[in-house]
């Protein structure tokens, strides 16, 4: 729809775009979305039957597009655990890593490891976006005029739900990152990339080692866990579950069962 004007829009959209990390904020219209729930399957009249799709404002992806190289600049590493949503990671590179790190496991402790696949339930709608906005800043964002741009983008959003082309009344959620924002999928690998960190506390003897991907200092780190978006893989002995209670205390996404 753009395509035909984008010359003269680009110039148009520079100058305002500019205005609006200049002064953090954004129109209204940017910041709301409109779910419709797509049914899968089941009793209809379970809302946990439906998948629901955001639509946003084009003009939002447009400056989220702008906004995305300086996010990945300031952005903290990922953690080497992480396969989702990153160039060239792809969801068969991680099942082929997997597969490496069990065999590896079995060449040390001469036994198969305990494997467990975790699925993060309503990953994107549960998060602490404070969490993220932490860690950019400990990053070096905390100077950049983009961040408070980013926060009003995520923090100040009103979402209404379409059925039959009736929309609901709006309301504003207090966790999660926005569905449908182009942006999304980088701040939930932002929030989640302690959570690797967290699990080599707890690492088996006999887990594989590979060089950190945070400082270069660091040396060799063990590989027991590996994440794509919001599926986690678990790689350890058997006493491993006893010894993670603890660390929900410090990972809102590690919380004892």
């Amino acid at each position: 729809m753009l395509k035909p004007i984008s010359t003269d829009l680009s110039h148009l959209l520079s100058w305002f775009f500019s205005l609006c990390c200049q002064w953090s904020y954004v129109p209204s219209l940017w910041r709301h979305a409109q779910v419709y729930p797509i049914f899968k399957k089941g009793d209809p009249s379970l809302p946990s039957n439906y998948r629901p799709i955001s639509l946003t404002s084009v003009f939002r992806k447009l400056l989220e597009l702008s906004l995305a190289p300086w996010l990945a600049s300031v952005s903290p590493p990922l953690d080497l655990a992480q396969g989702g949503f990153r160039p060239r990671r792809s969801a068969l590179d991680q099942a082929l890593c997997l597969h490496e790190l069990m065999q590896s496991y079995y060449r040390r402790s001469h036994r198969f490891p305990v494997v467990a696949f975790l699925d993060i339930k309503s990953a994107y709608d549960t998060v602490d976006r404070r969490v993220i906005w932490d860690a950019l800043s400990r990053s070096g964002a905390g100077s950049s005029p983009c961040l408070p741009l980013l926060v009003h983008l995520f923090d100040d959003v009103s979402v209404s739900v379409l059925v039959s082309n009736h929309s609901s009344a709006p309301f504003s959620p207090v966790t999660g990152v926005l569905q449908g924002s182009v942006l999304s999928p980088h701040l939930y690998s932002v929030y989640i990339n302690t959570l690797p960190a967290l699990l080599r506390q707890v690492a088996a003897p006999a887990t594989h080692l590979v060089p950190s991907s945070g400082s270069p200092d660091a040396g060799m780190v063990p590989v027991n866990s590996l994440l794509f978006a919001d599926d986690v893989a678990v790689i350890g002995s058997a006493n491993v579950r006893c010894s993670t209670t603890p660390l929900h205390l410090h990972h809102p996404l590690v919380q004892p069962n």
